[in-house]
């Protein structure tokens, strides 16, 4: 794999481009006060005399509509985020600096994942807390990354300086804006399951772990937690359990529970919280995790839900999206809305799960349609990617990563995640977008509102994926009040820069270049 440097590809851009032209405004890069006008030009006198036609028609009228209706609303997003496995419990100790920028790898990728102005302002991240497979040089992995340290030492006593790489990226996350932490599981604590392994031995579907540890278990998890509360990261849920309806096989750290085992985990875990009330505070357990929102979801969902003590700790269920068309989607929500019409859905991870590395928009609208197509269906308030970082050779990290060298790139899927992550900021609320069936189709928008934590300014935030190889344009209703306009493209001429800001009415068209990711902000 070629591997290329990140140079201008982490650095905020600010530059007018065409689409000045299309919208009929003054062209300024953002953040450009837009004082360098060209010179009046000179009118001869029959010009002079010779009147301005006037207009017999409606310019408004060859456009598509599409109206925004505030009064509306879905969901009020929470976060944006990426989990750590796999990869940060290395590259967090990548210090070298490949391009002589006076940067260390581990601060240029954090930088991109986590900070809004040079990055895509992520506010979630998902720590893994590992079983202790490299503590016991236990289970059968083809990736040595796989494996993952626990801060156990024995029983009830703990070395915090284990693990040290990922907790460096960690910290450093919360450090450039992360507000909320997970600490997931792939498995039980080594020491605790049944064949002493991190993952199920084949041969059935049973679980790898039998209920009378299920106490020790909980204990270690909030032990660690509580450290890290101490220690000032914002961790907000613990999630035991990860995709309980699979045999985990090898590979990866990795459990098997059913439904009626995965409730009674979560009622020891609960248990045990309850137990020390300054830690239950703050701090909310979170799951199943189902690998998808077909198959077994909804057992999944009715072992907690169903519960009555569960169900009164859980606001909200955190599901994968893996193999799930909008077909089960759709079903998942209907059910959610008959049976628990008051629990949020969170996506907490995906990837693309196709073989083979992608540096190109293609994989960059696929994220972004999934996003999309999860916040439109699903209503999720949180949405995560599955790992930030990877080796290459698949679709799933947001950079990828050459070990030998330390050097990396930034792939067109990382700034399209950007395209939402970055302006769609925690406690903007989703609201309609009334749109023809070609608009809704072509370009699946997205529309939200908040309040700038920055300026104060009231916003307008609309994304838009448009793969087709034309161009989109449209007249935007309902927007009244707004006046100023940004535009934020992901292209493969551009990485979440900024090519459009002006002033703005909303008798102007809006252009969505042909295969981009746009983010359209209007302001007040």
């Amino acid at each position: 794999m070629e591997v290329y440097g990140h140079d201008k590809h982490w650095r905020k851009q600010g530059m007018a481009a065409g689409l000045a032209i299309v919208l009929g405004i003054a062209a300024v890069g953002c953040g450009d006060s837009g004082q360098n006008e060209e010179p009046t030009p000179t009118i001869t006198k029959e010009e002079e005399l010779t009147p301005e036609p006037t207009p017999t028609e409606d310019v408004t009228a060859k456009y598509d509509k599409i109206k925004v209706d505030e009064t509306t609303t879905y969901q009020t997003m929470e976060s944006f985020g990426t989990s750590s496995a796999w990869w940060s419990q290395y590259v967090g100790g990548f210090t070298k600096d490949p391009y002589g920028n006076g940067t260390a790898t581990r601060d240029a990728i954090a930088t991109l994942l986590f900070d809004k102005e040079e990055g895509i302002g992520l506010t979630a991240y998902r720590y893994n807390l590992g079983a202790g497979s490299v503590e016991s040089r236990t289970g059968t992995f083809w990736d040595k990354h796989r494996k993952a340290q626990c801060f156990e030492t024995e029983p009830g006593v703990y070395d915090f300086t284990k693990d040290a790489n990922a907790v460096w990226f960690m910290k450093k996350a919360v450090e450039l804006g992360v507000e909320e932490v997970t600490f997931f599981c792939n498995s039980p604590l080594v020491r605790l399951t049944d064949n002493g392994l991190p993952h199920m031995s084949e041969g059935g579907s049973k679980t790898n772990i039998q209920p009378e540890n299920y106490d020790d278990f909980a204990n270690y998890c909030y032990d660690v937690v509580e450290h890290f509360i101490d220690d000032g990261i914002p961790v907000k849920f613990l999630s035991p359990i990860n995709e309980p309806q699979w045999d985990w096989y090898n590979g990866q750290e990795g459990c098997h529970y059913s439904a009626k085992e995965t409730r009674a985990l979560y009622l020891a875990f609960l248990d045990e919280l309850e137990k020390r009330p300054e830690l239950l505070s703050k701090l909310h357990l979170s799951g199943p995790e189902s690998g998808e929102w077909g198959g077994m979801a909804k057992d999944y969902t009715q072992a907690i839900l169903g519960n009555e003590r569960l169900a009164a700790h859980f606001d909200a269920i955190d599901n994968h999206s893996y193999w799930s068309n909008n077909i089960a989607k759709e079903s998942f929500r209907n059910w959610m809305k008959i049976h628990y019409p008051d629990t949020k859905l969170r996506m907490s991870e995906w990837c693309e799960m196709v073989n083979g590395s992608d540096v190109t928009m293609d994989s960059a609208f696929h994220i972004a349609q999934q996003i999309a197509e999860d916040l439109t269906i699903l209503n999720v308030v949180s949405w995560s990617n599955w790992v930030g970082v990877a080796p290459g050779g698949y679709r799933d990290g947001l950079i990828y990563i050459d070990e030998s060298t330390q050097k990396f790139r930034a792939l067109k899927r990382l700034w399209s995640f950007g395209n939402y992550s970055r302006y769609v900021r925690p406690g903007y609320v989703r609201v309609e977008l009334e749109t023809t069936r070609r608009a809704q189709e072509k370009m699946m928008p997205t529309a939200f509102v908040g309040t700038n934590e920055e300026t104060g300014a009231a916003e307008l935030v609309m994304v838009f994926v448009n793969e087709d190889v034309l161009k989109q344009e449209f007249i935007l209703e309902g927007a009244d009040g707004y006046n100023h306009i940004a535009v934020y493209e992901t292209s493969d001429k551009y990485d979440l820069e900024c090519v459009l800001e002006g002033e703005w009415s909303n008798t102007q068209p809006i252009t969505i270049t042909n295969g981009s990711v746009t983010t359209v902000v209007l302001s007040k």
